[in-house]
């Protein structure tokens, strides 16, 4: 076996075999296979396409190289989705099981001409999945709604990489319920029409666009209306700290109209997607058992209580036709209930830090005989820029036991919390691993995913932006911070200009949240770098210089990553004026006031152009809220630093 060819995912198996392939663009192809198969190759337009890689990567020279000859046969042995691609001389064999295979197949001889145009070794590549399931979960529900355009080209991304589940994240209104449409007049959802048309998109590229509404925690959207604050379980919304109060979230499941408002939306949404599938989400719910169902909690257990209302969940997906996928936060924490679970419920079950292991829930849900999928995140959600080191851990903890302990697939989750700040590059290298690890772990836990991101995602000329991108989301390091799911950086941005002792004390009442929310107790603590901070932005700003890319987006990701150093540097700013780092006095304050004044000027400004690059209007006011409340603080400050001088 041979790793001299650059492919990505790396496949199971490359073997070299004496001389070298040599291709011409003029090619015969033969497609032997049956009537019946006949389907599965119009599917993937096999001859179509392999006749335009052939003329776009290889050049006619003349000379005594014959036409370039392709034989494509089915082979019922292998995987569904494996392949066998046998390349020698002038001559290409690809055999194949299912359609899916040899769409796969496809892939990778596009990905080699791409690379290596008309000429490589003699080799034969056998490939599989180590997991069925390969997919993105993208949030849509906080915040940012994408154009379809930037769903499109998501899509052909993930073909590229050979992923093939799509779910896109709602729990507010990102899909156009006419039943509801005027509760929400300020919101620019996605349509039935444009659900239908993306949906047919990605089965062409083998990808399942999977629906998914959340409709029992994280109804904090639809509860803050009016007619619906009385189906909350807590209308008042709770305490978590005395300091940390959250709205109402959670229906009240003993209320014959929470279910009803759940049929609503499946009867509107399901129908315009022909996967098999939904998922119901329902994680999270805070107040479950505190407020209006506290009684049959205490009765039943709050496990049972939940399995009440899922049962009537998955009964009005069934009426679909479809089966569901739901979060196992709360079956994982009642073990109790899991064998209530119905056999046509798969079970996903998420965790984000690369501290904590996957392989207790792996081992508990196999032992149970329930079917379930791992899903680790991309890690760039409330960073800013991502945290590298804590993704890379976390896929491939989730990928190594979710093989050893028989998942049916990987998600990898892409969250928007605290206004979905992130750019899309941002979230690629998480993508990437991600369909790494989950073709095959072995052969793709160590690959360099850079060179792929230089090549593939971005067309750098310069081979810089996939290690950049990598560095971008290690400067949470710098931070020596010991919070969870986030950066310090992108928390203080969040919170605003306070005294350093309402930041501290924040600071251990969100500590206390994650401690309650993991049923761990965790301590709190930070040694903030700020000089190597300071040097590490500029570091990073020179570095995007060199960048090269041609893709079509090429401007577009260029200003979002340069727009992301800019707030990460507001965050640094902050942090030094909080704790007045080298501000010996007020005329000091006052002159690093206006600085950053101006340069939040100018990102919130950046920020706002580059959204409408990629997204719909909708949720960019909330998304900035922060920004020009610390814009508000900021200038108030210097007015007052003004009035005493």
């Amino acid at each position: 076996m041979i790793d001299s060819l650059y492919l990505y995912p790396q496949p199971r198996g490359v073997y070299r075999t004496e001389g070298q392939t040599s291709f011409k663009s003029r090619v015969n192809i033969s497609m032997e296979t049956t009537e019946a198969e006949e389907s599965a190759v119009s599917d993937v337009r096999a001859e179509e396409r392999i006749c335009s890689a052939l003329e776009r990567y290889t050049q006619d020279s003349g000379g005594p190289v014959d036409d370039t000859q392709v034989t494509v046969r089915r082979r019922p042995d292998l995987h569904p989705q494996g392949y066998r691609l046998e390349l020698s001389g002038n001559r290409v064999e690809i055999t194949y099981s299912g359609a899916a295979g040899l769409h796969y197949a496809v892939i990778t001889f596009e990905q080699l001409l791409r690379r290596y145009g008309g000429s490589l070794p003699n080799c034969a590549i056998e490939d599989e999945p180590d997991l069925e399931v390969r997919g993105i979960m993208l949030d849509i529900g906080r915040n940012k709604i994408p154009k379809m355009e930037t769903l499109y080209a998501l899509i052909d991304k993930m073909t590229e990489l050979k992923l093939n589940h799509l779910q896109l994240y709602m729990e507010g209104y990102c899909f156009e319920y006419e039943k509801y449409s005027e509760l929400f007049p300020e919101e620019t959802p996605i349509t039935a029409k444009e659900f239908q048309e993306l949906d047919a998109y990605a089965k062409k590229r083998f990808v399942d666009l999977v629906p998914n509404q959340n409709c029992f925690g994280h109804m904090a959207p639809w509860l803050a209306k009016e007619g619906f604050q009385e189906l909350a379980e807590l209308p008042e919304g709770f305490a978590i700290t005395p300091a940390w109060h959250m709205p109402a979230s959670t229906l009240n499941p003993l209320d014959p109209r929470s279910i009803e408002l759940v049929t609503d939306l499946f009867d509107e949404l399901l129908p315009n997607f022909t996967s098999s599938f939904v998922n119901v989400n329902m994680d999270e719910p805070f107040e479950l058992g505190m407020g209006k169902s506290k009684e049959r909690a205490a009765e039943i257990g709050v496990g049972s209580l939940y399995m009440e209302f899922a049962s009537k969940v998955f009964d009005a997906v069934r009426k679909h036709g479809k089966k569901t996928l739901m979060w196992g936060d709360i079956v994982t924490r009642h073990p109790e209930v899991i064998p209530s679970l119905p056999k046509d419920v798969i079970v996903l079950d998420w965790n984000y830090e690369g501290a904590s292991s996957f392989e207790n829930h792996c081992r508990l849900l196999r032992d149970n005989g329930i079917s379930f999928y791992v899903c680790p995140g991309t890690s760039s959600w409330t960073t800013l820029s991502g945290r590298t080191a804590n993704m890379k851990k976390n896929i491939l903890d989730a990928a190594e036991n979710g093989l050893k302990y028989g998942a049916g697939g990987l998600i990898v989750t892409d969250w928007g919390d605290m206004g979905h700040w992130q750019s899309l590059p941002v979230s690629y290298p998480g993508y990437v691993y991600a369909a790494g690890v989950s073709w095959q772990v072995e052969a793709n836990r160590e690959h360099e995913m850079e060179t792929y991101l230089n090549d593939a995602i971005f067309q750098d000329r310069s081979g810089v932006i996939g290690a950049f991108l990598m560095e971008l989301g290690d400067y949470y390091h710098l931070e020596r911070s010991t919070l969870m799911n986030m950066t310090y950086t992108n928390y203080v941005l969040t919170r605003g200009l306070l005294s350093v002792e309402e930041l501290e004390q924040g600071l251990k009442d969100l500590i206390q949240v994650f401690s309650m929310m993991g049923g761990v107790q965790l301590e709190y603590a930070i040694d903030y770098q700020y000089e190597a901070l300071i040097e590490w932005l500029e570091r990073m700003s020179l570095r995007l210089k060199e960048v090269r890319m041609s893709v079509e987006d090429a401007n577009t990701v260029a200003a979002e990553l340069e727009n992301t150093i800019r707030l990460i540097e507001q965050g640094v700013g902050l942090h030094r004026y909080m704790y007045r780092i080298g501000l010996q006095d007020v005329t000091a304050e006052k002159a690093f006031l206006q600085e950053i004044i101006d340069k939040l000027r100018k990102t919130i400004a950046e920020y706002e152009r580059l959204w409408h690059m990629r997204n719909r209007a909708g949720g960019l006011l909330s998304s900035m809220q922060s920004f020009r409340t610390l814009l508000k603080q900021y200038e108030d400050e210097l007015g007052r630093l003004e009035s005493v001088t």
